[in-house]
C-alpha cells in the first residue's frame, strides 16, 4: 500500500473540518484502532496498533484562503459560544471560612495568585468546593469548583460561559488543563486554562492576542496537546511542553525551570 493511496483514501473520508473519526485501519486491518482528525486545513491519521506504524499527515489543502480570519472563521463555525449573564451564588464565601479550602489552594501552589490578586478563590459552602472566578474584560462570567472531598464531578462549572480562566500579566502564555494550574504558574507566565482539553473559538479569541504560545496538559494528554497546539500555531506560535507531571503537582524550582526553558 503506497503513501499516495493512504493519502488519498484518507482525504476521501467524510469528515467535518475540526472532526475526528475512529475506524478499522486499512493498513493492518485491525478494529476500530485508526483515527483521523481533521484541523480545517489538513488531515491527520495514527494507527494505535502496538504492531502498526502507520500515521502521516495528508498536507495543506487550502491556498489563499489558509490564514489566520479563514482558520478563525472556521473554527467559530464548529463550536457553539454560549454566554450568559452569572451571579454569585450565595453559597460562596471567603476562601478563609475554610482551612481545608485554604490548605488546598496552598498544595497546588495557587495561594500566592490568591495572595497577589492574580485569581480571585472563594469557597463554596454547600458544595464544599474551592471555587475560582472566571473573568472577562475584569467582569465575573463564570466559576469553576473543585470538590475538596469525593464528590462528582471532581470540577464543577457553574455558569455557561465558555470564557477561559486566566491568571498572570504576562505577554506569553501557557495553555492549561484547569484553573489551579494556571494560578501556579502566574508569577513567571500567564496560565490559561481550558477547564478540560477541548480548544474553543472563544479560547482562541484570548490566546491570539499573546506573542506565542505553549501547550501544558497533562502526562496523559500528550497527543492531545499536539494537536492542540497545531491549531493554535494557525493564530500564533506555539509550542508543546512535554511534563513529568502535571504544574500544580511540581515544586517551584523545578515548575520554573520548565517554564523558562519554553519562555526563554
Amino acid at each position: 500500500m503506497t503513501k499516495k493511496w493512504l493519502t488519498s483514501f484518507v482525504e476521501e473520508l467524510t469528515l467535518q473540518p475540526l472532526g475526528r473519526l475512529r475506524m478499522d485501519c486499512p493498513v493492518c486491518n485491525k478494529k476500530n484502532t485508526f483515527s483521523v482528525a481533521d484541523d480545517g486545513f489538513e488531515r491527520m491519521y495514527n494507527c494505535f496498533y502496538a504492531g502498526c506504524d502507520t500515521r502521516g499527515f495528508t498536507g495543506k489543502r487550502l491556498t489563499k484562503s489558509n490564514s489566520k480570519s479563514a482558520f478563525m472563521e472556521r473554527v467559530t463555525k464548529a463550536d457553539k459560544i454560549v454566554t450568559d449573564n452569572f451571579v454569585l451564588p450565595d453559597t460562596f464565601v471567603p476562601l478563609t471560612r475554610s482551612d481545608n479550602a485554604v490548605q488546598y489552594v496552598r498544595k497546588v501552589y495557587a495561594y500566592n495568585a490568591y495572595l497577589t490578586n492574580k485569581a480571585d478563590i472563594m469557597y463554596d459552602v454547600r458544595q464544599n468546593r474551592v471555587v475560582f472566578l472566571v473573568k472577562k474584560n475584569r467582569k465575573v462570567v463564570d466559576a469553576v469548583g473543585k470538590a475538596l472531598d469525593n464528590r462528582r464531578p471532581k470540577w464543577y462549572r457553574y455558569g455557561k460561559s465558555s470564557h477561559p480562566f486566566i491568571c498572570g500579566d504576562k505577554s506569553h502564555v501557557f495553555v492549561v488543563e484547569d484553573c489551579a494550574s494556571a494560578c501556579s504558574i502566574s508569577d513567571i507566565t500567564t496560565g490559561l486554562a481550558l477547564l478540560g482539553t477541548n480548544l474553543l473559538s472563544s479560547h482562541l479569541e484570548v490566546i491570539q492576542g499573546f506573542d506565542r504560545a505553549v501547550v501544558a496538559l497533562d502526562k496523559d494528554a500528550t497527543s492531545k496537546a499536539v494537536d492542540i497546539s497545531r491549531k493554535i500555531s494557525q493564530v500564533v506560535n506555539c509550542k508543546v511542553a512535554f511534563l513529568p507531571d502535571d504544574l500544580k503537582n511540581l515544586k517551584d524550582e523545578e515548575r520554573e525551570r520548565i517554564i523558562r526553558k519554553y519562555i526563554d
